[in-house]
């Protein structure tokens, strides 16, 4: 996909060096974008489908975490029961921090270049998992992620009795028996309607899923990326995206974001009766971490391949019953894979 090794190269040539949250590092450029043409022939395969060739993917996981968001979900489990591990070092981060195990954080990675992690890490997050799977309220307590994606994509706005300030709760509910409602006020399904407007509004120029809430940023362990959608039905039979990404780990993250947001408009287009036509996706603050360098140089080093096509099951009426087997990835040629340490 030269667009993607276009936008690491400019990334290379004028970044800027930065520091950032995570302490590794990065070269930064604010503000990018690239566009992804895709086109459905009349017998529903989608051909170009940006899934990244220079190295292996797996839309398999694209898929999964996708349709984990859409279901509004906000725990880790169901995507670790799908061997689905990208969200894990988040919570597990936290519940070193939370229970003295702050060691294991001093020691994350073997050396200063942050490239790899220390084999008691590595054993202490996989009886993390294991908690996740096995224990319900260990699950409960630990996995959860806060108000970040799935959250904003169906219940956008929720007020619940905690997000009160403590003499309010207790100034509406003194001397009350019984269940306290939950939530106070229902959020917004932003999901549904924008599905309900592409079907029956399509010249509506609002048709937009924002996921950024400024009163949830403190609620959640890492608030969304990919965070402003604006769907455009309003050339007949075609659905186009625009997607804002406000950060960007451009070797480790952008690809799946770029693969995952071109599946959604597929899926959406799908269940709205339309074929998918053209997803820009907008880069905020583009950035490539100081220890992904070498890998980056290695990547634009690489040939791209002919971009795969995938197919959908054109029995699935709800996006929410898409299953991965709905899915069939057709011609996908890539190079092997390249490694990088996340940075949490």
């Amino acid at each position: 996909m030269k667009q993607y090794l276009d936008l690491l190269q400019a990334i290379l040539d004028n970044g800027v060096s930065t520091g950032d949250r995570t302490g590794t590092g990065t070269f930064t450029l604010p503000g990018y974008h690239y566009t992804c043409e895709l086109s459905q022939d009349a017998n529903g395969v989608i051909h170009d489908f940006p899934l990244l060739t220079t190295k292996k993917m797996s839309l398999k996981s694209v898929f999964e975490e996708l349709i984990w968001k859409l279901n509004g979900d906000t725990n880790i489990r169901w995507l670790i029961q799908h061997e689905n591990h990208i969200w894990t070092e988040w919570p597990f981060k936290k519940w070193l921090q939370q229970t003295g195990q702050t060691g294991l954080l001093n020691n994350m990675w073997k050396d200063d270049e942050k490239t790899d992690y220390t084999d008691e890490w590595k054993q202490r997050k996989k009886e993390f998992e294991q908690q996740i799977l096995t224990n319900d309220t260990f699950c409960k307590k630990w996995g959860g992620l806060g108000r970040t994606y799935g959250h904003q994509f169906r219940r956008f706005g929720e007020v619940s009795v905690s997000d009160l300030d403590p003499e309010i709760q207790e100034a509406l509910y003194y001397g009350i028996d019984g269940p306290i409602p939950r939530p106070l006020i229902k959020g917004k399904d932003q999901l549904m309607d924008a599905i309900d407007l592409i079907k029956n509004n399509p010249e509506n120029r609002r048709i937009i899923i924002s996921l950024w809430n400024p009163q949830d940023v403190n609620k959640t362990l890492l608030p969304p990326c990919p965070c402003f959608y604006q769907f455009f039905a309003n050339e007949p039979g075609m659905l186009h995206l625009n997607m804002y990404q406000r950060s960007c780990d451009t070797f480790l993250g952008v690809p799946y974001n770029t693969a995952q947001d071109a599946l959604f408009l597929c899926l959406m287009a799908h269940v709205t009766g339309r074929k998918p036509g053209r997803f820009n996706h907008f880069f905020g603050d583009a950035h490539i971490y100081l220890n992904h360098i070498d890998q980056v140089k290695e990547q634009i080093s690489r040939e791209p391949h002919q971009l795969p096509s995938i197919k959908l099951n054109p029995d699935v009426e709800n996006i929410l019953d898409f299953t991965w087997d709905d899915i069939e990835l057709i011609g996908y040629e890539h190079d092997e894979k390249i490694k990088g340490a996340v940075s949490i």
